[in-house]
C-alpha cells in the first residue's frame, strides 16, 4: 500500500504499511539501487470496532530536486525497488483529476487510462476506498492504486464514504483515511488532516473538507480566510480547490445536502474574492463542467466548477439530470472517466476529460481555462458590489481536440529572442522566350455560390474560356464555356483573361481539368468539405519575394481547404508586370485550392492621370460579389462549411449610408448561424494595432468607427487583418476593452512583402494584445465544429516553419452569455 504525497515546498510523504514491526527508514537516490540519502520517520496504527490496521509508516524525505526521478527502498539488500518522479518548478504541470474512485472494474480501467497521461499531481476529490466501515477494503483499495500512487503525489480530501462514525460505538470520524492518508495540512497552517493546501509549480491548491465544520466562526474558515489571504498571485498565478460535494450540480442525485448548500452559502464569497480558478468536486456519480459562475449566476469572476465523481465505484452512475440543462452548465454527462488539468503557463491551462468507454479512454469534453490572475475582465483587487459585477458574459475559453503543443510561456520566450529576417528582393517570374502564347498560365481558382468553383487564367493571345472537367484524370466529362476579357493601364495591355464557372459540384472531391481537350498539362483541385472541420490558410501582404516563397511553400504542407488574403497581393502597385509575375509564383497553389482575397491599398492603381482603382484587382481576382448581393468586387461574402465569411474592403466608402455599409448591415442579418455558427471577416487596414506601423490612419480609424458596432452585434468571430507587416493576435475586444462577447481580431500581414518588417511596437504591451512579433509567415484557422477552433501561427524561421503561437477559442454562438443576438 505504498503511496507518496507533497509535504511541503521540496520533500515527499512516503507511506507504507508492514503486517508487523519494520524501521520507518526511506533509502533514496537519483540512481537505481544506488542510495545516498536516507531519512526516519514514524510509525502508528489504529483499532476499529475488531479490526486493527497494519503497522502504517509515515516518511518525509528531501529536500529533492524537481522534475526528478528519485529511486527508493525501505530496506538495503532487499529486491523490490520503487520509484518516483517529482513535480516541475515551473508550468507545465498536469494535473489528474478523478473522484469517488471506489475498487471496481471500472476503476481499474480508470487508474489505467490514468498511468498512461503522463501526469504529474493526482488530486482526488473525495470517496476514495468506499471501505466505510469494513476495513480490509482500505488495505485492498491501498494495494489496487500502489502501481500509481508510489509512482506520483496523490493529494486527496475526504468524502462521506470516509466518515466511519459510529455513534456511541466508535465516535471519532475518519479514523482510517487520517491514519492511512496523512496530507501536508500541518504545513499549510491548518490543525486538520481533513483540510488543508499546498503549492506547487505556480499553483496553489486548497483542499476543503465537507464534512467538518465550515461555517464562518469554525476553524476551517477562519483557515480558509487566512489562507487565502496569504496566496501570492504572482508567485502561484492558478488557486484550485477541491470539495467532496459539489456546490453546483443539475443531477437529481445529491440535491439539496448540508455540505453543498450550507458549505456554498458559507464559503463561496470568500472564494469569489480570491479569483479561485476552478473548483473541482466528487459525491456525484457523473461528470458536469459549468461556465464562470458565482451565486448561481454566470459570472466571469467566478471559478469553473467541475464535478467529477465518476472514478468508478460500486454505487453505479447518477444518470438523472435536470431538463432542461441550465445555462450555467456547459457539459454533462453520467459516465466513468477521469480528468487532466494541464496548466500551459501563467495565464492558460487546458481541461480534458476522458471517458472510460468500453475501457478505452475517449476525450469527451476539453476547453481552455484563463486564469482569473490573468484576465484583464477580473483583476484581483475588484469590488464585489453587483454594480461592478454587472456583465455576465464567460471568460473567453479555449479548447483543442488534439492538444495544443505549444505552451505560450515557450512561445514568449522565443519571440524575445528571435532574430528578425531581412527583407528580399522581388522575384520575378517571366514566361520562357519560347512559350506558347495559347498556353495557359496565372490559373486560380475561387470559390462561388455554394457548389460551384470559378476557374480564372490568361493566356497571351485569345483562345476559347472553355474548361474541361471530371472526376478522374483519364476521363474528362464536363465542359464549361464562360467569358474573357482584358485590360489597359497607360501602356500595358493584359493578357487575355478567362473566367468560367464550373459547377454543381461534389464536397471534399478531388478534380482533374485543363483547358483543350488535346490538352498535355492537366490541373487539379479538392473542393472544400460541405460540414466541419475545415481548414483555412491565411496570410496577407504576400508580395513575391524569397520570404514570400517560403510562405507558400510552408502553406502548401498544411493540408488547408481554402486560402484567405485580406489584401496586398502582388505589391504591383502601378507596375502590371508584376501582376503577371505574381498569378505565376502563386498557380501551383492556386490553381489546386480556392484563393479568396480582398483589396489592399497596393493593389490600388490610382494616380492622377488615371484615376480609376483597383483595374487589374477587378479584373484579374474576380470574386464571388454578386452571389452576395454585392454590387462591388471589393466586398463580398461566401459560406463553406459551416462559416459565412465576409470580406469588406478597407480602400472603398465604409460610412453608414455608403453602399458597403449598406450591404454588410443586410449580409449580416441574412446569416443563420444555426447553419454557419462561425462568422469570420476580412479586412485590410487593422482596427487595432499596437504597432507603431500604420497607426492613425482613416482606413482603420474611420472603418472601426464606423462598423464595429455592426460587428459586436452580430457576434463576429474572429476578424482577420493585414497592412502591417507583422504578427498580432488580441484578446476578444470590442470599442478598445476586453469584452467576451468581441471578435478576436489578428492582423496577419506579413507574408513576405518587399518592405520587410514593421518591428517598432508601442510599450508596454496593451492588455488587448495576446501576442505580437514581427517575423514573416502564415496561419491557419482550423475550424473542428461548430462549437470550437485552432488558431495556430507559423513564423518563416531560416526558410522553416515554426509554429510560434497557437490558440483555440469558442464560437460566440455556442458561448450562452452572448448568443444572444440582440445587445
Amino acid at each position: 500500500q505504498v503511496h507518496i504525497s507533497l509535504a511541503g515546498k521540496d520533500s515527499i510523504r512516503i507511506s507504507w504499511i508492514t503486517d508487523n514491526y519494520t524501521p520507518p527508514t526511506v533509502y533514496y537516490g537519483i540512481s537505481p539501487r544506488k542510495y545516498d540519502h536516507s531519512a526516519n520517520g514514524t510509525i502508528s496504527s489504529y483499532e476499529y470496532l475488531t479490526y486493527t490496521s497494519g503497522e502504517i509508516h509515515d516518511v518525509v524525505i528531501g529536500p529533492l530536486d524537481p522534475n526528478t526521478v528519485y529511486y527508493y527502498c525501505f530496506a538495503l539488500g532487499k529486491t523490490h525497488e520503487y520509484s518516483f518522479k517529482t513535480p516541475p518548478a515551473h508550468f507545465p504541470i498536469k494535473f489528474v483529476v478523478s473522484g469517488d474512485l471506489g475498487q471496481t472494474g471500472w476503476t481499474k480501467s480508470t487508474l489505467e487510462h490514468i498511468s498512461q497521461s503522463n501526469y504529474d499531481v493526482l488530486l482526488l476529490p473525495g470517496d476514495l476506498s468506499y471501505a466505510d466501515m469494513l476495513q480490509p477494503l482500505w488495505d485492498s483499495f491501498g494495494r489496487l492504486v500502489e502501481p500509481l500512487a508510489s509512482q506520483r503525489p496523490w493529494m486527496v480530501t475526504q468524502g462521506n464514504h470516509e466518515v466511519e462514525r459510529i455513534p456511541a460505538v466508535h465516535p471519532t470520524p475518519f479514523t482510517a483515511y487520517n491514519a492511512r492518508w496523512h496530507m501536508p495540512f500541518d504545513e499549510s497552517g491548518s490543525t486538520s488532516n481533513l483540510y488543508y493546501s499546498f503549492e506547487v509549480s505556480g499553483v496553489h491548491v486548497i483542499m476543503l473538507g465537507s464534512y467538518t465544520d465550515f461555517d464562518s466562526a469554525s476553524n476551517q474558515y477562519q483557515w480558509l480566510e487566512a489562507d487565502l489571504k496569504k496566496v501570492d498571485r504572482n508567485k502561484t498565478p492558478w488557486l484550485v480547490v477541491l470539495i467532496h460535494a459539489p456546490w453546483y450540480n443539475s443531477n437529481y442525485a445529491h440535491q439539496g445536502e448540508k455540505e453543498s448548500v450550507d458549505m456554498m452559502a458559507s464559503m463561496e464569497g470568500l472564494l469569489y474574492k480570491a479569483r479561485v480558478d476552478v473548483v473541482f468536486a466528487g459525491h456525484v456519480h457523473a461528470y458536469e463542467r459549468f461556465n464562470r459562475v458565482y451565486n448561481q449566476e454566470i459570472d466571469d469572476c467566478g471559478p469553473v466548477h467541475i464535478t467529477i465523481g465518476d472514478g468508478g465505484n460500486r454505487e453505479g452512475l447518477a444518470s438523472k439530470y435536470k431538463e432542461p440543462q441550465p445555462t450555467i452548465s456547459a457539459f454533462r454527462e453520467a459516465s466513468f472517466g477521469h480528468g487532466e488539468f494541464e496548466v500551459v503557463n501563467a495565464s492558460y491551462a487546458l481541461w480534458s476529460w476522458h471517458r472510460n468507454d468500453d475501457d478505452e479512454s475517449v476525450k469527451s469534453d476539453s476547453v481552455w481555462i484563463r486564469s482569473l490572475a490573468s484576465n484583464p475582465l477580473s483583476p484581483l483587487n475588484k469590488s464585489l458590489s453587483r454594480v461592478a459585477r454587472s456583465y455576465t458574459k464567460p471568460t473567453m475559453r479555449f479548447h483543442n481536440f488534439w492538444l495544443l503543443l505549444v505552451a505560450s510561456a515557450t512561445v514568449f520566450a522565443d519571440a524575445a529572442a528571435y532574430h528578425r529576417p531581412p527583407p528580399r528582393e522581388n522575384l520575378i517570374l517571366s514566361p520562357a522566350e519560347d512559350a506558347d502564347p495559347t498556353t495557359p498560365q496565372q490559373v486560380h481558382i475561387s470559390l462561388i455560390g455554394k457548389n460551384k468553383i470559378r476557374i480564372s487564367w490568361i493566356t497571351d493571345v485569345n483562345t476559347p474560356a472553355t474548361v474541361y472537367y471530371g472526376t478522374s484524370s483519364e476521363k474528362y466529362e464536363y465542359s464549361v464555356t464562360g467569358t474573357v476579357s482584358s485590360y489597359q493601364h497607360l501602356n500595358y495591355t493584359s493578357g487575355q483573361i478567362h473566367d468560367v464557372t464550373i459547377g454543381p459540384l461534389d464536397y471534399n472531391t478531388e478534380y482533374y481539368y485543363h483547358f483543350t481537350p488535346e490538352s498535355t498539362v492537366n490541373y487539379s483541385f479538392k473542393t472544400p468539405p460541405a460540414k466541419f472541420p475545415i481548414k483555412f490558410a491565411i496570410s496577407g501582404d504576400l508580395g513575391q519575394t524569397g520570404w514570400t516563397q517560403s510562405t507558400l511553400e510552408h502553406v502548401s504542407k498544411s493540408n488547408y481547404d481554402v486560402f484567405l488574403l485580406p489584401g496586398d497581393l502582388s505589391y504591383a502597385d502601378t507596375v502590371q508586370p508584376l501582376w503577371d509575375s505574381f498569378g505565376r509564383l502563386v498557380e501551383s497553389l492556386a490553381s489546386r485550392r480556392p484563393w479568396m482575397v480582398t483589396q489592399g491599398n497596393h493593389d490600388s492603381e490610382n494616380i492622377t492621370a488615371n484615376p480609376v482603382t483597383f483595374i487589374a484587382y477587378n479584373t484579374r481576382w474576380r470574386m464571388p460579389f454578386e452571389t452576395s448581393g454585392s454590387g462591388s468586387n471589393l466586398y463580398y461574402s461566401f459560406e463553406v462549411a459551416g462559416v459565412h465569411v465576409i470580406m469588406l474592403g478597407s480602400y472603398t466608402d465604409f460610412w453608414p449610408g455608403s453602399n458597403q455599409y449598406q450591404w454588410l448591415e443586410s449580409d449580416l442579418k441574412k446569416v443563420d448561424r444555426h447553419k454557419t455558427p462561425w462568422l469570420v471577416v476580412l479586412i485590410h487596414a487593422p482596427w487595432y494595432n499596437s504597432n507603431y506601423a500604420h497607426q492613425g490612419e482613416i482606413q482603420s480609424v474611420g472603418m472601426m468607427e464606423s462598423m464595429d458596432g455592426l460587428l459586436y452585434k452580430a457576434r463576429v468571430d474572429v476578424v482577420f487583418a493585414g497592412h502591417v507587416h507583422a504578427y498580432e493576435r488580441f484578446n476578444r475586444v470590442y470599442n478598445h476593452v476586453a469584452d467576451n462577447c468581441g471578435p478576436v481580431h489578428i492582423t496577419i500581414g506579413d507574408g513576405g512583402n518587399l518592405h520587410g518588417l514593421a518591428s517598432n511596437y508601442t510599450e508596454p504591451q496593451p492588455t488587448i494584445s495576446a501576442f505580437r512579433e514581427a517575423s514573416f509567415g502564415h496561419g491557419q484557422f482550423e475550424v473542428v465544429n461548430a462549437s470550437y477552433a485552432k488558431w495556430s501561427w507559423h513564423r518563416n524561421d531560416d526558410d522553416e516553419s515554426v509554429q510560434a503561437d497557437s490558440v483555440s477559442f469558442i464560437s460566440l454562438v455556442s458561448d450562452p452569455a452572448c448568443n444572444k443576438l440582440e445587445i
